[in-house]
């Protein structure tokens, strides 16, 4: 990989991140819904059940 590929996925990375974390601070009790989520995902609850747990 060359740098130029590098640093547009970096660049990529650092929007996605951004935008997840943007949609994770207005969304109403984000920050509480994203622990568990990971909760969720650390103790093996199908990524198709954790809309039921945590949502």
């Amino acid at each position: 990989m060359n740098k130029e590929t590098i640093k547009g996925l970096l660049i990529l990375a650092g929007v996605v991140l951004a935008l997840a974390v943007f949609a994770v601070v207005t969304t109403d009790d984000g920050w509480h819904k994203l622990g568990c989520v990971f909760r969720a995902l650390m103790h093996g609850i199908a990524l198709s059940n954790i809309r039921a747990v945590c949502l």
